[in-house]
């Protein structure tokens, strides 16, 4: 990987999870107090929804470490069997979104606090993590088997 390729995704990996520790802490709280003020009857769901968020935003955050550890490693023309395993964590953490995403929905619909927007949000989010870890599946179905690397 040239220097300059890399040296744009771990600056903008980086500024990623920066921002997304910011919406866990502030963002993401802050909007869901704004939406109990004007909606009291949603004032339940204030602790879970809190909680939920910060779970699904962990599992991108995770996925973010995972992508700059494999650029760091390509960076470095380290290209071997391990990337799978990486790959695989990946995976992994898109699963967990996806189980996020579904326990919402289903507990959401039990609640009778389906709005379109959250509905919709979620939908897109759980589809959109669907098909990055079937295109990881298929890479890691498809590829050559890589030779170990040995460290000196």
């Amino acid at each position: 990987m040239r220097r300059r390729t890399s040296f744009a995704l771990t600056v903008g990996l980086l500024i990623l999870l920066v921002m997304t520790v910011f919406a866990q802490v502030w963002i993401f709280p802050a909007a869901v107090e704004r939406v109990v003020a004007v909606f009291p009857e949603v004032e339940p769901l204030t602790v879970p929804a809190i909680v939920w968020g910060i779970c699904a935003i962990a599992c991108w955050q995770a996925i973010a470490v995972i992508a700059l550890r494999l650029v760091m490693r390509a960076r470095d023309h380290i290209v071997d069997s391990s990337a799978s395993k990486w790959l695989r964590a990946m995976v992994g953490c898109l699963l967990a979104f996806i189980v996020l995403v579904v326990a919402a929905f289903i507990a959401l619909n039990v609640l009778g606090y389906t709005t379109p927007g959250v509905m919709l949000g979620l939908i897109a989010g759980g589809f959109s993590a669907l098909i990055a870890a079937t295109t990881l599946v298929l890479l890691l179905g498809t590829r050559p088997r890589l030779p170990q690397h040995s460290h000196p």
